[in-house]
């Protein structure tokens, strides 16, 4: 199957009471070397400083470099959790939304969560006409559509 994605938004926030490298660290697992990091600084709704992070991703091969980062970094049934819920993650304008937990991709492992507090991947499909029923079958079969271990080596070798 053709690759899916068209271009990617990773964010993240430092917040004054975690260390800004720390979480610098975390998003980087999900990104391939040379991807450009924008810094901007923020303030919290009481004032508090927060630096956000942001990174996109447009390059076809910088997507799948993403995308088989994201497969490679997932905990044991994380992928079947995706599958799941990728139906919940599609918004209207065809983008998959997904919120990795900080503190365990810094150990260098992925797990997803409802946290707002998180790294945000927002997944832009292609999708053609746009519609996101489209998108919601074209992701599950592209992840395997709860297939197996079979459909989970296909997704790695992507």
């Amino acid at each position: 199957m053709e690759f899916l994605f068209r271009s990617a938004a990773v964010t993240a926030h430092a917040h004054a009471t975690e260390d800004e490298q720390r979480v610098l660290s975390a998003l980087k697992i999900l990104l391939p070397g040379g991807v450009e990091i924008r810094r901007s600084k923020l303030r919290g709704h009481h004032g508090n400083p927060i630096v956000g992070l942001e990174a996109r991703v447009e390059r076809r091969k910088d997507l799948r470099e993403l995308w088989n980062h994201m497969m490679t970094k997932l905990r044991a049934g994380e992928l079947e959790k995706l599958r799941n819920i990728v139906h919940q993650r599609i918004d209207e304008t065809c983008h998959l939304c997904l919120r990795f937990d900080k503190q365990l991709a810094y150990g260098g492992a992925l797990a997803l969560t409802d946290s707002g507090d998180a790294i945000h991947l927002r997944l832009k499909i292609s999708a053609f006409p746009a519609k996101r029923e489209i998108a919601i079958e074209l992701v599950e079969k592209f992840i395997g559509g709860g297939a197996g271990d079979e459909a989970e080596a296909k997704v790695h070798s992507i």
